[in-house]
Parts: C-alpha cells; sequence; structure tokens
C-alpha cells in the first residue's frame, strides 16, 4: 500500500491503477444502498419498456449480490471514463502516474495538463463523451440482447448510471470536466490565472447549492460532493497561483541548502537519537563520497533493533536535481508520500532538500 492507496499488480494500457482505503468501505455501502432499491429501480426500468421481476429478484441475498455486482460495474465505468482522460492527454505528450479509485468515484493523475490552448478542454470533455457512449452501447445491448432479470437489471442500472456520470461531469465547476472546459475555454480571451479565479468562483457557487440541496433532502452523498467540489475548487486556484510563482525557476533558488546527511555506517542508536536534535522525519543516507543511496525514517528506526544496520530501514529516496524545474518539483512534491524531495547535483551528491515548508516560505516570498 503507499501513501495514496493500494497500488494494484496489474497496469491498464501502461497506466498503474491503485485503489484508495475509502474504496473499501464504498464499495460494500454502495452494494447495499443499490440491493436495498432493488424494487423501486425495477419500476422505473418498467416505464422505460423494461421488464424485469422484482419481487424474484428482492429475495433473500439475490438483491444485495445484484448490487455487489452492478457497484463493481459502476467503478469499472469510472475506470473507463478516466482512462478517456489518460489516453487522449497522451495523444498532446502529456502521461498519466496512475488512476486512482475512491470513494467519489475516480482520479486520473496527469503529470500535467496540456498547455496548448483548448487542450484541456478537450482532455476534459472526452470523460463525459466516454461514459455517454458507454450508456449508448449498454442501452444497445438492451435492446438486443435476451438476458434474465437479473442481468437486465445491471445492464439497464449502470446504462442509466453511465448517462448520469456524463451529465453531473459536465457542471462547470472544477474538478469536474465541465469545470475545466469552462476554464480552458476562459483561457482562449483571459491569462489562465484569471480563468482559473473565474472558474473556482463558478465551482464554489455551484458548491453551496448542491451542498444546500443536499441538505434539504437528506442526501449525504451529495452533501459530500459538494463539500468535495468546493474543496477542490479552492485548490485549483490555488494550485494555478502556484504554478505562476515557480513558472521558469529552478529547485536550486527554493531548496534548503546543505542539509544533515547520513552515512550507512552509524549505528542504529545513534541514528535514532537524531530525533532529540533535529525533528526531521527522515534523513539521507549517503555514501562515503556523499552519493545519495536512500533516505530512513526515524520512525522505522523506533521499531528496530539497536543491532540492525542502517542499511534495513533503506528507502528509495525521492530525488530531483537542482537545476530541475521548481513547477514540476511541486508537482511531485504534492504526491510525495514524506513530503520532501531530496536535491542532488549531476553526480548524484546530496545538496539540499525541497520540502512542502519550503514551498510555503517562496510562497509568502514572492507574493509579498
Amino acid at each position: 500500500m503507499t501513501g495514496r492507496g493500494w497500488r494494484l499488480p496489474v497496469k491498464l494500457l501502461g497506466i498503474p491503477l491503485s485503489l484508495d482505503p475509502s474504496f473499501a468501505l464504498v464499495l460494500p455501502l454502495f452494494a447495499w444502498l443499490i440491493g436495498s432499491q432493488v424494487p423501486a429501480y425495477a419500476e422505473l426500468l418498467a416505464t422505460l419498456g423494461l421488464q424485469v421481476d422484482g419481487e424474484a429478484l428482492s429475495r433473500g441475498l439475490v438483491p444485495y449480490l445484484l448490487g455487489l455486482t452492478a457497484a463493481l460495474g459502476l467503478f469499472m465505468s469510472v475506470l473507463i471514463h478516466e482512462l478517456g482522460h489518460a489516453l487522449t492527454a497522451r495523444l498532446y505528450g502529456v502521461q498519466t502516474r496512475g488512476i486512482t479509485l475512491w470513494f467519489l468515484g475516480g482520479v486520473a493523475q496527469l503529470e500535467d495538463m496540456p498547455r496548448q490552448r483548448g487542450a484541456e478542454a478537450i482532455v476534459a470533455i472526452v470523460g463525459p463523451i466516454t461514459s455517454a457512449a458507454l450508456g449508448a452501447l449498454l442501452g444497445t445491448v438492451l435492446g438486443n440482447v435476451e438476458m434474465g432479470s437479473g442481468a437486465t437489471f445491471v445492464v439497464a442500472y449502470l446504462a442509466i448510471t453511465n448517462v448520469a456520470l456524463a451529465l453531473f461531469n459536465l457542471l462547470p465547476a472544477l474538478p469536474l470536466d465541465g469545470g475545466r472546459v469552462l476554464r480552458s475555454l476562459l483561457a482562449l480571451a483571459l491569462p489562465r490565472q484569471r480563468a482559473t479565479a473565474v472558474a473556482g468562483g463558478v465551482s464554489q457557487v455551484l458548491a453551496i447549492g448542491l451542498g444546500v440541496f443536499g441538505f434539504l433532502s437528506l442526501n449525504l452523498l451529495l452533501m459530500a460532493v459538494a463539500f468535495f467540489v468546493y474543496n477542490a475548487g479552492r485548490a485549483e486556484v490555488q494550485a494555478e497561483t502556484m504554478r505562476r510563482a515557480f513558472e521558469g525557476r529552478k529547485v536550486r533558488e527554493f531548496m534548503s541548502p546543505e542539509p544533515i546527511t547520513v552515512e550507512l555506517s552509524m549505528p542504529m542508536e545513534r541514528f535514532r537519537a537524531l530525533k532529540a536534535w533535529k525533528r526531521h522525519p527522515c534523513y539521507p543516507i549517503v555514501d562515503s563520497e556523499e552519493r545519495l543511496v536512500g533516505v530512513a525514517r526515524i520512525a522505522d528506526a523506533e521499531a528496530a533493533e539497536d543491532e540492525a544496520p542502517l542499511s534495513s530501514l533503506l528507502r528509495d529516496a525521492e530525488e530531483v536535481e537542482a537545476g530541475s524545474d521548481m513547477e514540476a518539483a511541486v508537482r511531485r512534491l504534492a504526491a510525495s508520500d514524506l513530503g520532501r524531495l531530496v536535491v542532488v547535483d549531476r553526480h548524484g551528491r546530496v545538496v539540499g532538500i525541497l520540502a512542502k515548508t519550503d514551498v510555503v516560505r517562496a510562497l509568502e516570498a514572492l507574493q509579498s
């Protein structure tokens, strides 16, 4: 398990897949919610000309097995939706670090957003188009393939839900696809930072509206979505401000230089004692020529035996060269498990640390 969730042992078209811990909670919840409403769904499907035996599907464990199947299908649909974003971004030369499924759906973690004019709108709109196309495909299956009541229920549920997913994602609120389309179109006439601020303002208004509606209708899921949209919209505005502040700057300008490094030969007891001297969560481990070989965490040392060698604590270091682009380094830092990058020179020697606190200080200085 990573700091972002459980990494699956497979990749989809070369893209790593992960499950957020919340997925383990929401999957059975969705299965129960869908299963408990099988009779209501059966009546709805009847109005659409689809006949399913609602009574038979409501007996024993059947509705909850159908609910689990439909919930798994829903998350597979979300995965296909996010894959549409990832593959479109790849056409613009932007790779995807991974796709993570979590309790509100899924997210494709792009390394960056394409900078070509209007490209963000194209990458964003492909998601709803993919969901709508999947819904239409499942609808076609319903109309042309004979199936039992259970299969008809699941396929119909997924067809309707995919269309609903497409429509919901078209809401002009960041970070939903509609919000990204709005920002991209605004950026055709406005500076990107201003376009992001306007789109962020629209996002917050819509989020408040969703939250009020969710509260009045006692819809906890909608209230959670509203909370997420409100905060994510603010985060998008802050991220754009950060991008503009660091654009064209180098890591060496903002790193903390001359960090404390530790040689592999240091005894475990001495390494553990560093906690009383400096409150750093981890330290770069170097060889005799000051070249980086990894990092070791104080928390791991506290659980280790005194006789254990420091090498037993070694983790792969998240490193960046001092001459690297600061904007890209900040994006890596945001996804970092340890919240810091080890800065090295072109020979691999440690020359600094770039932590989130360095970024905060730099932003305060640049904006003052």
